[in-house]
């Protein structure tokens, strides 16, 4: 990231002189932000390279400028060291989430980039965002908290402009995933980049290969263009983090488009493929140009593995973790974004006006599988018969079969009252929806009957916060604990200033959320 934020000010320094800067530049800024969230690649021979091709990207910027502008005070490259350098530690810990934030928004960014969606100003704010983290005003509280919210601002625009990207393949519409084996050669793919699935769909569909989505690549089967292939089989497995478990036990090659990839296992090492931003060492990548994908050693490499065969009725891997963290074994239903539920609008209200719809619940954000993170998986199973859940990104595995199961559907409607908004990115879909309520409501969104409870792991999520944050949605529940980055002064506003509420006690909570009259 040292080498990003001065990059980042010779590029803000470049377009403040009236001067273009580079789209390959642009394009770089990207994947090499996007390269250092939480699990994405831990290959030091690819971050090496990156790092080179930063400092060449630098010297463009600098000829570009000219000598007028002077160099940069970049702070310390670790983390530990930038804590204890500030003079101030509450401007560092929002300067910290602003750096988490860009993170987020440069992997969106790319996404859509992918789909061949661009946007000449979030390039330019990405760059902004970096340049401050080399400016004195890094050290104002007030400015930091500024760019925080700022930083929120440019991720709605990016999650539009994914969203813009994602629907060239089709609006999502409602669908039933089976979650069982199909006898036959098999590619589990996982992440996020839907535009390479689109693509290794292409190449097994020629040859017969059984396609399985992992991950937050589940809300794929909603895509009409996705859909339509034959050889898009089902799910499988869970959240990012039982991949050691659930890997083991799949029997083909997998594909990692994005986030999240930890240290691969002996027992399928072998197996594994990534692409774009995602790294490991040892481990075979399909190169960083979506265009240039070659499928044929990941296809050959199906062919000789086992597959699944007819005999196999169910999958292998334990439907809870030793935490109690749930993979589904049931049918999962996905494709409910802004453009479905609000086309259901009146269904909806209806609903809200009989008294069959008591509260909506907006259950998602970033699983992982320490114990306290059963909170989201016991809030679900107590909520009224009564609510309506949203779900999205990998937080969806939290709502078990069996929560599903119990909440059923809304009266007679055959509108299930779990609904999938789909990945993380989806995020603006969820905002699109509560807007849209309160439109037909004729209330503001505070007003709503909306309780929104996130769960917090990995950097990605920053940026959503910063988006609600920006937004003033609120309150806005976060946990299972918070972010280790945020001082008790910048927690006390977090609060106070913007409705952040932490998860503590499951039946406290619930209690506090349903006997409220509007958002809690």
């Amino acid at each position: 990231m040292k080498s990003a934020k001065e990059l980042g000010y010779y590029a803000h320094a470049a377009r403040g002189l009236g001067k273009t800067v580079p789209n390959h530049i642009d394009r770089f800024t990207l994947i090499s932000v996007f390269s250092t969230l939480t699990n994405v690649n831990n290959d030091p021979a690819r971050m090496s390279k990156y790092v080179k091709q930063a400092t060449a990207c630098i010297d463009e910027l600098k000829a570009l400028c000219g000598s007028g502008v002077p160099a940069p005070d970049l702070p310390p490259a670790a983390i530990l060291k930038q804590r204890q350098a500030a003079p101030d530690a509450n401007a560092s810990s929002l300067c910290e989430m602003l750096a988490y934030g860009l993170k987020g928004v440069a992997a969106y960014a790319d996404h859509a980039a992918i789909l061949g969606k661009e946007d000449p100003k979030i390039y330019a704010f990405i760059h902004e965002g970096l340049a401050f983290l080399t400016s004195p005003e890094r050290h104002d509280l007030g400015k930091a908290l500024e760019m925080c919210l700022r930083c929120g601002e440019a991720n709605l625009w990016t999650m539009d402009l994914l969203y813009q990207g994602n629907t060239t393949l089709g609006i999502p519409e409602p669908t039933e995933v089976q979650v069982k084996p199909v006898e036959g050669k098999c590619i589990l793919v996982s992440g996020h980049d839907l535009k390479v699935m689109e693509s290794l769909l292409e190449a097994c569909e020629k040859e017969g290969i059984k396609v399985y989505t992992h991950g937050e690549m589940l809300p794929g089967h909603a895509y009409p263009k996705l859909k339509k292939f034959t050889c898009l089989a089902g799910h499988y497995g869970g959240a990012w983090n039982r991949q050691h478990h659930e890997f083991a036990k799949f029997p083909g090659p997998i594909v990692l488009t994005s986030n999240c990839l930890t240290e691969p296992q002996d027992s399928y090492k072998q197996q594994v493929f990534t692409f774009g931003a995602v790294g490991w060492p040892g481990i075979k990548h399909l190169g960083e140009d979506f265009n240039a994908i070659n499928w044929s050693t990941v296809t050959k490499l199906a062919q000789s593995l086992k597959g699944f065969t007819a005999e196999e009725t169910k999958f292998s891997y334990d439907p809870v973790s030793g935490h109690g963290q749930p993979s589904p074994t049931k049918p999962q239903m996905v494709g409910f974004g802004h453009d479905v539920v609000l086309g259901a609008a009146e269904t909806v209200l209806k609903g809200v006006e009989a008294g069959a719809i008591s509260r909506f619940f907006l259950i998602g954000g970033c699983d992982g599988d320490a114990a306290q993170r059963n909170y989201f998986s016991d809030l679900s199973e107590k909520l009224p018969e009564t609510s309506v859940v949203l779900t999205l990104g990998c937080g969806k595995f939290r709502v078990s079969d069996q929560a599903r199961a119990r909440l059923g559907l809304i009266g007679d409607t055959g509108i299930p009252r779990v609904l999938d908004v789909g990945q993380c990115n989806d995020s603006y879909s969820a905002v699109r929806i509560a807007m849209g309520l309160a439109d037909a409501l004729k209330c503001k969104i505070s007003d709503l009957p909306l309780s929104i409870v996130l769960s917090w792991y990995e950097q990605k999520a920053i940026a959503v916060l910063l988006t609600c944050l920006h937004l003033g949605l609120k309150p806005i529940r976060v946990g299972p604990t918070l972010p280790a980055f945020v001082t008790e002064d910048v927690l006390q506003v977090l609060v106070k200033e913007f409705g952040i509420k932490v998860c503590s006690d499951v039946e406290a909570d619930l209690k506090e959320m349903t006997e409220a009259k509007a958002a809690s």
